[in-house]
């Protein structure tokens, strides 16, 4: 019996270590006076050193939202340990790469490993639960933001786009999406824009991040110059290029000679890329061949971030000009998964000199036969110098000079009045006419607008970034058509206005959601992705602005 009994009241200890270990966390949890201190000071401190970027002040306010309707109890345990919603937003952390975020961004390492620290079976500090819980709140306020709202101000970067409906946003999203509902996925997804092309973007996102880590998918080195016909010892590498793009089918055959069908696949490579599809590998193709696909995912990466910043859209019609693709896209009803029920090419305003703004407004009227009322920058530059060298310019041109709504004749006293800026210059309805047709009106501070125009051939360029900063439509009858249908108005109705002659508004009962946007990569429903120059330069300074925010 002695032998026995010591063995067995050691067995009988360690049972009761065990069953402490177990118990001492639960019992924690009823300090809640205790840990709840702990959290609010956390919270009002604004730092957790442990973090990468360790200054929260910017998500504090969301972290009051979190905590102080339950006086400031754990969000992220249960029984003193991790809790499984707290496991689930971790895992939804550390899968952010698929949206074009980075995991270290929301240190998800780290809450990895504390959770596995404070998971295990004997009693941490409440000061260690309190830091843990904080933390994992901070990255899911943090991802949820990035979301949103994008990871950098726009308007820090020239974009005028309005945030403050989304800000309040958010903060119903967090607080929903960790304490009401506890579906964390249902948060992430309800944060993210509610558009077509951010769910292709991401598909195209994985596929080239594919491409970027296939050692034998890598752009070929090619020649200066490649017409079609020439011998091209490159052609095997250039196939295979293109097949892994998408461009040539992977079955194709080629010989060591530049022919079809790698003819035909450079030419889709040229149309996806922004370039004039002929087919001749010149400077502007083979330097677009030479990106590899790690830079392509970057673009991607950047184009959906700005898709964050944009205002929040109603499902209705909205129309979509997208500056570096010099594209216009009209939608039936954006959000709803569609692709546009309208596209045409458009001019935009010069890189050097006249960048088109970008913005969101509203539609408002539609004005057929307008006047041109020239801008004051162009009157100064443009037009002055020319009136005063050829008097008879404003005839030739079918303009007139304007004052207090008056036409004055041309005299030297008035071209006076004109350069002391008493006067205004107008072209009138007509031909040479530079709105053409019909303009679009969207009112903002920069006086920008869509129009039509005389100058047909600028489209058929492969740039098209010639105006002082107003759009000017590939198609401007067809886009009258389609915006005046939601007025009820048929194509034979919309035509007749076509050839008026006198300045005709048409107010929308109806206004139209316009957006100016920048994007140098865009998904297409077809499985196709295009590519652009960053004609304003606006991807390089998103990447040092994301570069300064997310530094170490």
């Amino acid at each position: 019996m002695t032998f026995l009994a010591a063995p067995w009241r050691e067995i009988r200890l360690r049972l009761g270590v065990l069953l402490l270990a177990f118990l001492l966390p639960v019992a924690a949890r009823g300090q809640s006076g205790s840990i709840a201190d702990l959290l609010h000071a956390r919270v009002v401190s604004g730092r957790l050193e442990a973090f990468r970027r360790p200054d929260f002040a910017p998500e504090r306010y969301l972290l009051e939202r979190l905590y102080e309707p339950t006086a400031y109890a754990p969000l992220w345990l249960d029984g003193g340990r991790p809790s499984p919603r707290a496991q689930e937003a971790i895992a939804v952390l550390r899968a952010v790469a698929t949206k074009g975020l980075d995991p270290r961004d929301y240190d998800v390492d780290f809450l990895a490993d504390e959770a596995g620290r404070l998971g295990g079976f004997w009693r941490v500090p409440e000061a260690d639960l309190a830091r843990f819980d904080v933390a994992l709140s901070v990255a899911f306020a943090r991802l949820l933001s990035d979301l949103h709202l994008g990871r950098v101000d726009p308007r820090a970067l020239g974009f005028g786009y309005e945030r403050e409906a989304k800000r309040a946003e958010l903060a119903a999203l967090v607080v929903t999406g960790a304490v009401t509902s506890g579906r964390i996925q249902d948060a992430v997804d309800a944060a993210e824009p509610h558009l077509l092309e951010e769910r292709l973007l991401e598909q195209q996102l994985a596929r080239y991040r594919q491409l970027a880590a296939d050692v034998a998918s890598t752009p070929p080195l090619l020649p200066a110059k490649i017409r079609p016909g020439t011998p091209l010892e490159a052609a095997p590498g250039l196939a295979r290029w293109l097949a892994a793009l998408g461009d040539l089918d992977a079955e194709a055959r080629v010989s060591a000679v530049y022919e079809s069908p790698l003819v035909e696949a450079v030419q889709r490579f040229q149309l996806r890329h922004g370039l004039t599809p002929d087919g001749i590998i010149g400077a502007a193709t083979a330097q677009a061949l030479a990106v590899p696909a790690a830079a392509r995912a970057r673009q991607i990466t950047l184009a959906l971030e700005r898709l964050r910043w944009l205002p929040p859209l109603a499902r209705d019609r909205t129309v979509i000009v997208n500056v570096p693709g010099f594209e216009l896209l009209a939608f039936d009803e954006i959000g709803a998964g569609q692709p546009p029920a309208l596209t045409m090419p458009v001019v935009v305003g010069r890189a050097l000199r006249t960048q088109t703004p970008f913005f969101a407004g509203m539609m408002t009227n539609v004005v057929f036969a307008p006047y041109w009322n020239v801008p004051p920058s162009i009157l100064r530059n443009e037009i002055l110098p020319k009136l005063r060298a050829k008097p008879g310019y404003l005839a030739a041109e079918n303009m007139e000079i304007v004052s207090a709504g008056s036409v004055l004749a041309p005299t030297a006293e008035a071209i006076a009045r004109l350069a002391r800026g008493g006067a205004e210059v107008r072209q009138r309805p007509g031909p040479k006419n530079a709105l053409g047709q019909v303009k679009f009106l969207f009112p903002n501070p920069h006086n920008v607008y869509m129009h039509d125009t005389p100058a047909r051939e600028l489209f058929a360029r492969s740039r098209r970034d010639f105006s002082h900063g107003c759009i000017r439509v590939g198609d401007a009858p067809g886009l009258a058509r389609w915006v005046l249908a939601g007025e009820g108005w048929d194509a034979a109705r919309v035509d007749a206005m076509l050839d008026v002659a006198r300045q005709t508004f048409v107010p929308l009962r109806r206004p139209i959601a316009v957006v100016l946007a920048y994007a140098t990569a865009v998904a297409r429903s077809d499985g196709t992705i295009a590519f652009y120059d960053d004609i304003y330069e606006h991807d390089a300074a998103l990447e040092r602005a994301l570069a300064d925010v997310y530094r170490p």
